[in-house]
């Protein structure tokens, strides 16, 4: 890693979060992030340096050409901390620190926890205050050109301080965790497992230098590449000429007719979407993965229609409790594959054992276990200081790290665009099942709800995927200590700069004007939520289906019932069975008979909003990829491959360049290349 790339990446990610601050929450324009883990912002960074930038250097100053290894790293410092300003932290956290006041204010009975939440947490309990107010009205009217000039009150600044710094704590703690995770988990992923890292080889594939004498790549040259990208560049040019002109004729990505067919049957939760870029990432994908997503989306759907039909279908989220225990097989089933790697690590972190090499390594072993603990163990006192009890927020740490270590496997093996859990709570909901709400206590579940609403709101860019993704990348290019340093301060920086930028963006514009259901949704289906498991607490064991055990008393039970008796939650223990079975039952197929064909990843994403959006894209992706390998041999996949490739930077150049017409000109144009 060179000082140049360094100094440019951090540069660059600074620029990328002013721009999105404002783009993305301002304006409402196309969002630069895409809210994924393949931020399309980024691929065009890539793309402007190898594409035009490296050509134009090596034909006038061939020593100042940036090697593959320099681009490499600005890819991964600005992938690492792009997600902080968008759906990756502040779209959840700022709203939610303020709306408790805001909302009670309008209507909304939350005196069960709002004594609860302590002053250093939120920047103001003063319902009427101008830094509850105006955050979301917003201090004047405007319009959205001037917000960036605007000067805020001192007030305004100084209610933020503190918040600032208690949060940016916590936050930092998580994000250690995550980096000790990454650095723990990479050899086994990327060297035992050898995992497939379908996101990665995307920047690999176009930061690829040329053949020597050449300016331009084989990538660059290949009229495919080029062909590739017209298609959606073209698409989306007729989207943006629609939005200015609305007489120019466009064609629609949503809103098929076969949407409202599909709606018809009850049960049905998919959308029929068109979407470029996870065309072109299926693709990448191997047919057994690809065939998962979709097949197992399908499937899911038709055991939902078939409960309907038979009038079962009561209003009980048993395809939650499904997937949590698809979700605990998986983590069971990843660690026991890991047990010899997680031996090596942990004798070298305690002993010091010389005879495991963690020489290469992105942290000591040493250091990624003791840093893994401190960041827990800081998390931990965070929580205790809100009133949490110890022993809960292990638990719900324990519960978190086996999400994270899913989400990413997710990523790394499929190649997920994003990826989130059907868990109406996150790791919170887990720990409401096992214990119940009276274990946790009021001020636990408070401090949780907080907590989760940064980190675990919508988990779309979580970090952790994009760092072990950024691993993968730098494999036998790039240090891995060096990259791991330049990432750290990556996301430091990102964490300062967009905290700012939202408090600036924010009382200049109004929250009440950005993303609703980050600001307006959200907020308040958490805290009604919250609200709810105060008034009326179940017991252990619950599982979501019964009061669970310890609750005995109608009015300890928040005033049920009369008669209401301690019960575990057997219904939703025997979905949670059935979930894990059914990954279980398909990854021993997988595992001992070779003419099975169906990987048992799908089973943890069926049942998600993004399979939801996207199954359309990746069934798209999968019959175009397994007609190519019937068809197709040797050199002539490899040219498919382009055209697929090209897909990505289209869709990737067709959003950044429409949103920066958008912030010159004041449009709204709304080129999405993945679904809100």
């Amino acid at each position: 890693m060179t000082l140049r790339s360094f100094l440019i990446g951090l540069l660059l990610l600074v620029v990328l979060v002013f721009v999105i601050s404002y783009n993305d929450y301002g304006y409402r324009n196309s969002s630069l992030t895409g809210g994924n883990h393949l931020p399309v912002v980024v691929v065009f960074v890539v793309v402007v340096f190898s594409f035009g930038i490296n050509p134009l250097l090596r034909m006038t100053f061939p020593g100042l050409t940036f090697t593959q290894a320099e681009i490499l790293v600005i890819w991964s410092m600005c992938a690492a901390g792009i997600g902080i300003p968008s759906f990756g932290l502040l779209k959840y956290l700022m709203p939610f620190l303020v709306a408790p006041y805001y909302y009670s204010g309008t209507g909304a009975t939350w005196d069960q926890f709002l004594p609860l939440i302590p002053k250093w947490l939120v920047p103001s309990q003063d319902q009427q205050s101008a830094v509850v107010m105006q955050y979301f009205e917003s201090i004047r009217d405007t319009t959205p050109g001037w917000v960036v000039f605007r000067m805020l009150p001192h007030g305004i600044w100084a209610a933020w301080v503190v918040p600032f710094f208690t949060w940016g704590l916590v936050l930092m703690a998580a994000y250690l965790v995550m980096f000790c995770m990454t650095a723990i988990l990479r050899k086994q992923w990327v060297e035992h497992e050898r995992l497939s890292f379908p996101l990665a080889q995307i920047p690999l594939e176009i930061s690829k230098p040329p053949q020597q004498g050449r300016c331009a790549s084989d990538l660059m040259h290949s009229p495919l590449l080029w062909v590739g990208a017209a298609i959606p560049i073209f698409f989306w040019t007729l989207h943006g000429l629609h939005a200015i002109y609305p007489r120019c004729p466009f064609i629609l990505n949503v809103n098929w007719d076969l949407h409202g067919l599909f709606n018809a049957m009850l049960g049905w939760r998919g959308m029929f979407l068109l979407f470029f870029m996870p065309i072109g990432v299926a693709f990448l994908l191997s047919t057994e993965v690809s065939l998962s997503l979709w097949l197992f989306f399908i499937l899911a759907n038709v055991q939902r229609i078939t409960r309907a039909r038979l009038g079962r279908d009561d209003g009980f989220d048993y395809d939650v409790k499904q997937q949590m225990g698809a979700y605990f097989v998986f983590a069971g089933i990843a660690l026991w594959m890991m047990r010899r790697h997680l031996r090596d690590v942990l004798r070298k972190a305690f002993t010091r054992d010389s005879g495991v090499d963690d020489s290469g390594e992105a942290l000591p072993y040493r250091f990624a276990v003791f840093g893994f603990i401190l960041g827990n163990a800081v998390i931990v006192g965070w929580l205790w200081a809100i009133g949490c009890p110890p022993l809960v927020a292990i638990l719900f740490l324990t519960f978190a790290c086996v999400v994270l270590m899913v989400l990413s496997r997710l990523v790394a093996q499929s190649g997920m665009l994003l990826v989130q859990s059907s868990l109406p709570s996150g790791p919170l909901s887990i720990v409401q099942d096992v214990i119940g709400d009276k274990l946790a206590t009021p001020q636990g579940l408070t401090a949780i709800t907080f907590h989760q609403a940064a980190l675990y709101g919508d988990t779309r860019e979580v970090m952790m995927p994009s760092l072990l993704n950024n691993t993968k990348i730098a494999e036998k290019r790039i240090g891995l200590r060096g990259l791991f340093g330049a990432m750290m301060v990556a996301v430091a920086v990102s964490y300062a700069v967009s905290f700012a930028l939202h408090v600036h963006q924010s009382y200049g514009m109004g929250a009440n004007l950005v993303q609703e259901y980050s600001v307006k949704i959200y907020p308040r289906s958490a805290l009604d939520s919250l609200a709810k498991a105060i008034s009326s607490p179940r017991g252990a064991l619950n599982f979501g289906t019964a009061n669970g055990l310890g609750v005995d008393d109608p009015k300890e039970a928040g005033g049920g019932a009369a008669g209401a008796t301690s019960k575990v939650g057997w219904r939703g223990l025997m979905h949670i069975v059935i979930g894990g079975a059914a990954f279980l039952g398909v990854h021993l197929m997988r595992a001992h008979f070779y003419w099975w064909f169906v990987h048992p990843i799908g089973i943890l994403t069926a049942q998600t909003y993004p399979m939801q959006m996207l199954w359309v894209p990746v069934l798209i992706g999968w019959m175009c990829k397994a007609l190519a390998q019937k068809y197709a041999r040797g050199p002539m996949m490899a040219k498919i491959k382009v055209l697929f490739i090209g897909l990505i930077v289209g869709d990737a150049a067709s959003a950044v360049l429409w949103a920066v017409l958008g912030l010159i000109r004041g449009w709204a144009i709304g080129v999405s290349c993945l679904p809100g």
